[in-house]
């Protein structure tokens, strides 16, 4: 009977300051961008960020890593439920999460037009690959503090 191996989460120091005075948890397959860096040491002063990837399994699962590398921040890249209810947990230890605002600057179909668009501005720019072959090109523009995430509905 063969097994296949779950895929691991990497955890790694991806950029340090000098004596930094905050750390930053950023939970994403992506590293951050340079622009991102720029904008977290503009309100943070000196920052280490740590940067996990992969298979994360739960909200409460990245809170204690949050905790175990005393992280102020997270900045997270999960699906609106996960983020939810890191918006729920987070203030009751100290810790802010932040949401990357990111705007789709462009949808293409091949990788030389996106790779293209990413370097007009590559400390802002990011491309994604969806499953139908499309291209998103996303461009940053600012962070901003997660309060709280719902869903709002009426009958129909």
């Amino acid at each position: 009977m063969e097994t296949q191996s779950k895929p691991q989460i990497e955890i790694q120091a991806v950029y340090m300051d000098p004596d930094p005075q905050v750390t930053v948890l950023w939970v994403s397959r992506h590293r951050p961008l340079a622009k991102q860096i720029m904008d977290l040491k503009e309100k943070l002063g000196r920052i280490k960020v740590v940067q996990v990837s992969g298979p994360v399994p739960n909200a409460e699962y990245v809170i204690e890593l949050a905790r175990k590398f005393n992280a102020k921040i997270i900045v997270p890249v999960l699906p609106m439920s996960f983020i939810a209810r890191l918006a729920e947990l987070a203030p009751k230890h100290g810790i802010t999460v932040l949401y990357a605002r990111m705007n789709v600057v462009a949808q293409v179909s091949s990788v030389e037009e996106a790779e293209k668009l990413v370097k007009e501005a590559p400390d802002r720019r990011t491309m994604t690959t969806y499953s139908d072959g499309t291209i998103k090109i996303h461009e940053f523009e600012k962070f901003e503090k997660v309060l709280k995430v719902f869903i709002l509905t009426e009958p129909w």
